[in-house]
């Protein structure tokens, strides 16, 4: 579903006829939307990783603790 819903948010980079890019206060709020919500999974993410993983990408475990608990807004 989120596919599709990114798909119909690229499609706003369709330009007008007078070559600006369309944008619409609707596109817009979609666009903070699901930029946030992705932002959720991806602190969802945090949480589940190992330690391994964690040294990989830079972060210990309680950085990835702190962040992985902020919710969608901040």
């Amino acid at each position: 579903m989120l596919l599709m819903i990114d798909d119909f948010l690229d499609a706003r980079a369709i330009r007008a006829s007078n070559g600006r890019p369309f944008t619409s206060a609707a596109t817009t709020a979609f666009d903070w939307l699901f930029h946030r919500l992705a932002l959720a999974r991806s602190r969802a993410d945090l949480l589940e990783m190992d330690d391994r993983m964690l040294a990989d990408i830079g972060l210990d475990r309680a950085t990835a603790k702190e962040e992985g608990r902020r919710g969608f807004w901040g």
